[in-house]
């Protein structure tokens, strides 16, 4: 036989709470990580929460929270100690991908400004068809409150590709609160103000076979206010390299708080991470979004969805969706559209090349992509458009447009799943993060654009 006695014991009381070895950091930045103070029961379950919190900060090297005999019996106090680590840092970073090309960033960033735990960035980009600045602030103790509260800047400008025949200019800011309201739980709250521009200079080439659908709005610059919140569930195990655990995340934009625009735009994501044998780890994706203007406003193209490999691997990037079969030369690479409604699913399958040193960092991937985007809501028929002469076109005659009669714009258009498989190399190299896809397209459309390999990477030093 087994008995338990269990008799009450003295409670135990925090005398206070000390704080050694910062050099840097202010005390109350330590203090504000803990649910407990002086005066308060002892509750170890509280204390480890806060180191892990410390550590979790990126502030120190090392966090130990000890114990010492207070002035009595019932009375302990906590010893932190800590040790401060440089947090600012200057980068250059550099890389290529695909899609934008070769590109470069310089940036400087400290995320313990003056010792206070704020975070502050500055950053400027400049690439081969890309360039642009941000600027970033977050406070994470807003009013003594555990409540992230920031702001951001930015300025983008992306030049004319072969994957969109006109130059984009984005300019605006960002109000942000995140309030975590459990450990797992996180609400985000934000307010947008933003200015977009596309420009086709009419001395392009190209430009008597751009979409007149773009045309409707080439150097009509649009601006938006928007209100939006983000509702984030994080059961991750590590959110740089995780094994185990998912993620889910709803986002929703409301546009129309003055500006040019009015708009819902609602995506939602989610990640399911599994070990499967060894270091192998299996990840499941599934995301979905959907945008529909309202007040009896009409959706701007700009507004749209424009997707590719970030939802199906194999395709250019606005390689899926909508197209304008009216435009392109002699009927090749039309014009992508965008659309309103967008699924998509991944599998992915990451082991390690298991006969080469686990230090080289060196991981193989094996994927399938499925997803759509369809239901382009934007006009098909312009009437003199900044003084140029109509240009209808018969659509009833081009294959795969689902508009009829005379048209400037073709639309075709079709919710038909788009299906690929791949192997990647995945290179965590001295170099910063490579990845290398490449991808057979299994279902398409005929007027969607394919892309077999993909490459991205960069580095920081």
């Amino acid at each position: 036989n087994l008995v338990f006695a269990v008799e009450e014991g003295p409670r135990v009381y925090i005398e206070r709470i000390e704080i050694r070895g910062n050099t840097r950091t202010r005390d109350w930045v330590i203090r504000r990580e803990f649910d407990l103070a002086e005066g308060d029961a002892y509750n170890r379950v509280l204390i480890d929460r806060a180191e892990r919190r410390l550590r979790n900060l990126g502030y120190f090297k090392d966090v130990k929270i000890t114990n010492e005999p207070g002035t009595a019996p019932d009375r302990v106090i906590l010893v932190v100690t800590v040790e401060d680590q440089p947090t600012g840092e200057f980068s250059v970073s550099g890389g290529y991908s695909t899609t934008d090309g070769f590109i470069g960033e310089v940036s400087v960033s400290e995320k313990n400004f003056l010792g206070r735990g704020q975070y502050v960035r500055l950053a400027g980009q400049l690439g081969e068809n890309v360039e642009g600045a941000d600027f970033n602030f977050t406070e994470p103790y807003f009013l003594d409150y555990r409540v992230a509260a920031g702001f951001d800047l930015f300025w983008k400008n992306t030049n004319e590709t072969s994957y969109s025949p006109y130059e984009t200019s984005t300019a605006g800011g960002t109000l942000r609160v995140s309030l975590p309201l459990t450990d797992e739980l996180t609400l985000g709250l934000r307010y947008t103000l933003s200015t977009k521009e596309i420009s086709v200079s009419p001395t392009d080439e190209y430009y008597n076979h751009i979409s007149w659908a773009i045309l409707e709005v080439n150097n009509d610059p649009a601006l938006t206010s928007l209100v939006g919140y983000t509702l984030s569930y994080n059961m991750l195990d590590n959110n740089l390299e995780p094994t185990s655990g998912y993620l889910l995340e709803l986002k929703q934009d409301f546009a129309g708080l003055g500006g040019d625009v009015n708009y819902i735009r609602s995506t939602f994501d989610s990640r399911l991470y599994l070990p499967v044998y060894g270091d192998a780890v299996l990840m499941l994706r599934g995301q979905a979004g959907n945008i529909a203007s309202w007040g009896g406003e009409d959706l701007r193209i700009l507004d749209n969805f424009f997707k590719g490999p970030d939802l199906v691997r194999g395709f250019e990037p606005n390689g899926i969706g909508p197209r304008d079969l009216a435009s392109g030369i002699d009927g090749s690479d039309p014009d992508a559209l965008g659309g309103t409604l967008y699924w998509g699913t991944t599998a992915e399958l990451q082991f390690p090349l298991s006969f080469l040193p686990k230090e080289l960092g060196l991981k193989m991937a094996v994927f399938a992509d499925a997803g759509s985007l369809w239901d382009y809501q934007g006009d098909t028929t312009f009437t003199n458009i900044a003084g140029w002469q109509d240009n209808l076109t018969d659509c009833s005659t081009i294959q795969g447009s689902k508009t009829q009669g005379l048209n400037n714009v073709c639309v075709a258009d079709s919710d038909m799943v788009r299906s690929s498989v791949g192997v990647s190399l995945i290179w965590k190299s001295p170099f910063g993060p490579l990845r290398f896809d490449y991808a057979w397209a299994l279902t398409k459309e005929d007027y969607d654009q394919t892309q077999a390999f993909r490459f991205s990477g960069g580095t920081r030093f």
